[in-house]
């Protein structure tokens, strides 16, 4: 585990995920948000999300910060 300090109050835990690299932990967490299908990614191995992927209904897939969260994709702030 992180330290205390290191880790987003609402940080993406991937721990109920799924493990895609076969090292036997969760590292993949597949999820919706509305009408998005969310893809949150742990790289480092910490089960944080270090990488998240929102695929909106035109299946484009956008890179969404990892700040603690979702966010609405209609969000100004979030293009």
């Amino acid at each position: 585990m992180d330290e205390p300090g290191r880790v987003p109050d609402e940080a993406f835990d991937v721990g109920t995920g799924f493990d895609t690299d076969g090292d036997g932990r969760p590292d993949t967490l597949v999820t919706v948000d509305g009408i998005d299908l969310v893809v949150a990614i742990d790289i480092d191995g910490d089960r944080f999300a270090d990488q998240v992927l929102r695929i909106g209904p035109d299946a484009v897939v956008r890179e969404q910060a990892v700040d603690g969260g979702f966010v609405d994709p209609d969000d100004p702030g979030d293009q």
